[in-house]
């Protein structure tokens, strides 16, 4: 019951603040029949689909606000709104402000080193034992921040190679592999690589291509191509989980399986309540660290901490969409411990 009145309390406040947004710049009369509408076909598509895509692209432009850039752009915008002759000083300096400090890699530091030693002790204290488990699940490249990439995609063109990040991920499942194999374990190696760009326009010959570039990847690695299971249809955390739970439910294991869950470290908290939502038992092995301090407090900030620089918007910015992605899945219920995210 609190959980449920916390999400209800947290809809209604984005959407005043949304309301409050665009009544900025679209006249109160139209916004009210505008916004009856597209709420209440937003709501019916929630409960008829949860799943449905729209819900999340509709998220993401409801959350644009509440990103530094997003958020820096619609105080300019207020501002001109009058006239570059009449320009609100309070709302230009307050986008400069939010936009200095949002590209200060000391902000995008402490960020990281908060949300990276949550996912990191965790992982720490499991690091001396070795438990058996049914499946090894790599998530791919989730995070649009990510640029090296065109598309929101979890696996670049495999004919321009992996990215740095998902090629270590896979370095890092195959010696997990054979961490298990050791034991006398042959778990399945499942590589969440989602739907690739070229994959609309043609075809089945691409999504092939893609999965044997991981395929024949891993199997350099050593893991046996038998316990490779490539899988195209999960486009964020969510609906990774969902089709791993499909897989694993297609080889006759329904039960609450052990999986080891290879993911990013900004995103680790998230995508294991998210996947123990599902009846998982996870063993998060975090990858793709920022920077982080386990012990002895945070370092003195150096001189080139204090200058601004897009990498550090950047970073700033994924970890800014991190918190309010496992706000929306809060919202959804699809977290099983959403205090402890």
């Amino acid at each position: 019951m609190f959980e449920l009145l916390t999400r209800i309390i947290i809809w209604i406040a984005i959407i005043l603040l949304v309301r409050y947004i665009l009544l900025q710049f679209i006249p109160r009369a139209w916004l009210t029949w505008l916004g009856g509408i597209v709420l209440v076909f937003l709501l019916l598509l929630s409960l008829l689909d949860p799943a449905n895509r729209a819900i999340g692209i509709a998220w993401s432009v409801l959350s644009f606000p509440l990103r530094p850039l997003g958020l820096v752009i619609v105080l300019l915008a207020s501002g001109l709104r009058a006239g570059v002759k009449k320009i609100d000083g309070n709302q230009v300096l307050a986008a400069l402000i939010i936009l200095l400090i949002c590209s200060l890699p000391l902000t995008a530091y402490l960020l990281t080193a908060q949300t990276e030693q949550r996912s990191v002790i965790e992982a720490v204290n499991r690091a001396g034992t070795v438990e058996a488990a049914r499946a090894i699940v790599v998530l791919g490249d989730i995070s649009p921040a990510n640029p090296e990439y065109r598309m929101r995609t979890q696996v670049n063109n495999a004919t321009e190679g992996f990215g740095t990040p998902l090629a270590s991920r896979l370095l890092y499942a195959s010696e997990l592999y054979r961490e298990q194999a050791n034991i006398g374990n042959e778990p399945y190696v499942i590589v969440s690589a989602g739907p690739q760009p070229d994959v609309a326009q043609d075809t089945n010959q691409t999504s092939t291509t893609e999965t044997e570039a991981v395929t024949n990847l891993l199997v350099g690695m050593g893991v046996p191509r038998s316990n490779i299971i490539v899988d195209t249809d999960g486009i964020d955390v969510r609906s990774s989980a969902v089709a791993v739970r499909t897989r694993l439910n297609s080889l006759g294991f329904t039960g609450q399986e052990r999986i080891i869950l290879v993911s990013p470290t900004v995103s680790t908290r998230r995508a294991l309540s998210t996947f123990a939502n599902l009846n998982f038992q996870v063993i998060p092995r975090p990858t793709d660290f920022y920077a982080f301090q386990l012990e002895g407090g945070l370092q003195l900030a150096a001189l080139t901490d204090l200058i601004p620089s897009v990498e550090a918007l950047t970073v700033t910015t994924r970890v800014v969409e991190e918190y309010l992605a496992s706000v929306y899945y809060f919202l959804r219920g699809w977290l099983l411990d959403p205090l402890g995210v």
